[in-house]
């Protein structure tokens, strides 16, 4: 299993605990950097190398927690 985080801006009921969500790749400088959104547009991860690239875009939601500096933190588990 791989966990990642996702910084929501907005609360969304859904998105809690146990909650199955799909993400999306997107690719930056050429491809050798890529991202993830948790559709549709909810939330976003941090940058990932190109070899630290997700071999699965389902996963469930491990927790969610407040920032301190404001917003949500979404960690996500998937099955690698």
């Amino acid at each position: 299993m791989r966990e990642m985080e996702f910084k929501m801006e907005i609360e969304y009921e859904h998105i809690k605990p146990g909650a199955e969500v799909e993400v999306e790749k997107s690719e930056l400088q050429g491809g050798l950097v890529v991202y993830y959104t948790i559709i549709p547009a909810i939330a976003m991860s941090g940058n990932f190398r190109k070899q630290e690239a997700l071999k699965e875009l389902h996963g469930t939601v491990k927790s969610v927690r407040v920032g301190d500096g404001g917003g949500w933190y979404v960690t996500v588990e998937f099955p690698e």
